[in-house]
């Protein structure tokens, strides 16, 4: 998850909804993405939730300078969420799988879930959003040309909750 001060409040909430829906939450590791180094959010952090194993680490937003284009939503010309693309060269090498969810939801069931999915050889998967207006979230640029245009030609922009049962 990404934290920073404008969604340190989002981000409590969104752990404690996996910890208290987790039925071993002692399993879950939680790594944290920042722009800056801030001793007082992980002190928030560690104080309200005092047995959370996480770690934070820096992302540079540099990385992302120039490659963002205005947005429809403020929210999203912050360079933190794009740090979701780095995460491979931005978590330590032995973290193998990783459950990237945004700091601004609520889980109401186990995550677990979703960490048991076989992906075969997928090193990606995320959610289509149901019913989405793609058309407000890409420039006229991405919609005149040809190739780009067709991503969603004959596409139906849901996805499919599967319950999956518990093991080990």
């Amino acid at each position: 998850m990404t934290l920073d001060e404008n969604y340190l409040r989002g981000t409590m909430a969104a752990v404690l909804s996996m910890l208290q829906h987790s039925t071993c939450p002692e399993n879950l590791s939680f790594h944290f993405l920042c722009t800056h180094s801030d001793v007082e959010l992980a002190s928030s952090i560690q104080s309200t939730f005092p047995y959370l194993n996480f770690k934070m680490h820096h992302f540079d937003s540099n990385r992302v300078r120039g490659k963002i284009s205005r947005s429809i939503r403020q929210a999203l010309d912050q360079p933190l969420n794009y740090a979701r693309i780095y995460l491979a060269d931005i978590l330590p090498a032995d973290v193998k799988r990783v459950l990237y969810l945004d700091s601004d939801l609520v889980v109401f069931d186990d995550v677990k879930k979703l960490w048991d999915v076989e992906m075969g050889d997928k090193v990606l998967a995320a959610p289509e959003y149901c019913h989405a207006n793609f058309t407000v979230y890409f420039n006229d640029a991405f919609w005149s040309d040809p190739e780009l245009s067709r991503t969603f030609q004959g596409r139906n922009p849901c996805f499919l909750y599967r319950s999956y049962g518990c093991g080990r």
